[in-house]
Parts: C-alpha cells; sequence; structure tokens
C-alpha cells in the first residue's frame, strides 16, 4: 500500500508523564512525511493539549468512525480494546511488562509492536510476535553544551553533579534508590557530589520530596523547559536510573544523548546501555548495587568523559525517526497482506 496513511493514535492524556512523548515525536515524523495523524483522547481525558510542539490533529475518540482510518495504534491497552474503528488495522504498542489487560489487547491486534529488546523477549515468553518498536530520542533537541562544560570541570576539584529523575510518586522509577546511591557513592569515594532531582507532577499532584534529607548538597528542579532539561543533562557529569519495571528509559536515553554517563539498572535500557561499554549496568535495583556502579566513576574522571563519549556513540542509532521508519514499514506490510488476502 503506497500513499499517505491515515493514523490515529488513542492515548489516556497528552500531559508530560506516562510516555506520551513517544507518540507526539512519532505523529511530528509522520505528518512531516505527509501522512495523515490524530491523537484522540477520552472526552474527559485529562491533560488534553500536547506539551510539545505536534502540527496534527487532536481529538476525542468520538472520532474513530469507520472507514475513516488506515490504522488505529495505541500503548494503552483499556483504551485499545475500546478504540473500534471498522476496516482499521489495529495497532497495539507494548510498553510495560505486566500493564493490566495487555493479553487482551495484544491477543485481539493486528499487528504488536514492542518500544524495546526487554519487552520483545516478554512477549516471545507469551507467544507472541512483535515487531521492533524501540526508541527512541529525538537527537536534535538532547545534545551536548557546545562548549561541553565537564571535560574542563573535570581537570579541576569542583564538585562532580549528578542527576535523577526524581519521580517519587512512582516507585518503579526507582528514583529513591538512585538518590540514595549517589549519596552512598559520594561519601564511599570521599569525592564532593552535587545532586539535582527533577519532576514534572502532573497539575494538582503535590510537589515531590525526599523521604529524609540527604548529607550531600541537594536541589530539585521542578517543570523544567525541554531547553532547561537538556541543559541539564548537558551540564551533569553523571546520570543515575534505578528503574525497575521500564519498557524503554526516556531519560537515560536523553541523558547519553547529552553525552553523560550513565550508571543505570538493565530495566528499559537493554537496547543502548552496554556494562563497560556505553553505560554503567547495575544488576540489581537496589542503592548498595547502584553505588558500586557510581563511586568508581565519581573518582575517575576521565572515565566519566569517555563513558559518555561512546554512550553518545550508541545512541545516535535510536533517532525517533528510525522508530517511526519502522513501525510505518511494518503497518504498510500488513496492510499489503490484508488486502491481499
Amino acid at each position: 500500500m503506497a500513499g499517505a496513511l491515515r493514523i490515529a493514535v488513542a492515548l489516556p492524556h497528552l500531559g508530560v508523564y506516562g510516555g506520551v512523548r513517544r507518540f507526539l515525536e512519532l505523529g511530528r515524523i509522520w505528518v512531516a512525511r505527509g501522512h495523515e495523524v490524530a491523537l484522540l483522547t477520552p472526552p474527559t481525558g485529562g491533560e488534553a493539549r500536547p506539551w510539545l510542539r505536534f502540527d496534527g490533529r487532536v481529538g476525542t475518540l468520538e472520532e474513530l468512525r469507520p472507514g475513516r482510518w488506515d490504522v488505529v495504534l495505541s500503548p494503552d491497552p483499556a483504551l485499545f480494546l475500546r478504540a473500534q474503528a471498522e476496516g482499521a488495522l489495529r495497532v497495539f504498542y507494548a510498553v510495560l511488562e505486566g500493564a493490566g489487560g495487555a493479553s487482551r489487547a495484544w491477543r485481539r491486534a493486528d499487528l504488536v509492536l514492542a518500544n524495546s529488546a526487554g519487552m520483545r523477549r516478554y512477549l516471545a515468553r507469551r507467544g507472541v510476535r512483535a515487531v521492533d518498536a524501540a526508541g527512541g530520542v529525538n537527537l536534535s533537541s538532547f545534545r551536548p553544551g557546545d562548549p561541553d562544560p565537564r571535560p574542563d570541570r573535570s581537570r579541576t576539584r569542583a564538585p562532580v553533579k549528578a542527576l535523577v529523575y526524581g519521580r517519587l510518586s512512582r516507585p518503579r522509577k526507582g528514583s529513591w534508590a538512585a538518590a540514595r546511591a549517589v549519596e552512598s557513592a559520594a561519601r564511599a569515594a570521599g569525592v564532593p557530589t552535587e545532586l539535582t532531582l527533577f519532576d514534572a507532577p502532573p497539575d494538582g499532584a503535590p510537589e515531590p520530596k525526599l523521604p529524609r534529607p540527604l548529607s550531600i548538597p541537594c536541589r530539585w528542579v521542578l517543570r523544567p523547559t525541554q531547553e532547561e532539561l537538556r541543559a541539564l543533562y548537558a551540564d551533569a557529569d553523571l546520570f543515575v536510573s534505578g528503574e525497575r519495571r521500564a519498557g524503554w528509559c526516556n531519560t537515560a536515553a536523553e541523558a547519553m544523548a547529552c553525552g553523560t554517563a550513565v550508571v543505570c539498572t538493565r530495566s528499559g535500557t537493554e537496547d543502548f546501555a552496554a556494562e563497560g561499554e556505553t553505560a554503567a549496568v547495575a544488576r540489581w535495583p537496589w542503592a548498595w548495587a547502584l553505588a558500586r556502579k557510581v563511586a568508581p566513576l565519581l573518582r575517575d574522571p576521565a572515565a566519566r568523559i569517555e563513558l559518555g563519549r561512546r554512550g553518545r556513540e550508541r545512541i545516535a542509532g535510536f533517532a525517533w525517526e528510525h522508530t517511526a521508519d519502522r513501525i510505518e514499514g511494518a503497518i504498510r506490510e500488513r496492510l499489503v497482506r490484508r488486502s491481499d488476502g
């Protein structure tokens, strides 16, 4: 099937949280290629305005009409089962292991996408053959500073700057474990270290607060703009992620794209984080395990710089454009197969 595609993406909201970035980025690329893309949310689906620029259409699920769409795509199992548009290819984007209702969604899908190698393996164990839709990162938005301040700073006795995604409201993000790992490693290494945590809580949610004060200097940056977030990554010497259950770890990928040395778990990072090569990967998502990976990098500025360099080279292969290519190709293949069948 050639020509422009009509793609409806069913999402619970269009806010900063919940992995919505993936669909704003993919939608932006597809619209630029001439496809019609609409982001559709429930009429009462929370934030209904995209938090990133999006040149396609925004509407509600009431726009799902027979014959109107070539593709209906959703990462949300409940919305996927609800989003009915007769004649459209039904595409389920698996983004999180163990999501409620996911097994029903992938059984009813015409095409299943997986957002990481770990998710593909998880689905394969359940007899589901999923298309590789891993990625990505916006390499034009996330990049090192020019000039990069870290090499010069590494040659001084300035404190090491560590960065953690501070989504404390989601225990599976491992934010508290990551923060404690930085604290413990700084004490063990005897290296002055400053920690910054960032978060963008949903409207109306309480502002995050650590369970206890840390023994190292610590600050919060709340609701950073995209440029402010890039600047945080690009200024950090070290990014630490303690994810326990992730499909694709956006924050680790973004930090890596900015040339920051990354310490992480295997959760959501297997595609791009290779232990000792592109990242320092802890086997367990516990503070002590992360601290063992952080401490050597606090002591060795040259190792941090080199790890960040190799990480940036690796993550360059995961631009959103590549993900958009793979998904579009899989969709066209299924549509051709269906029309021929």
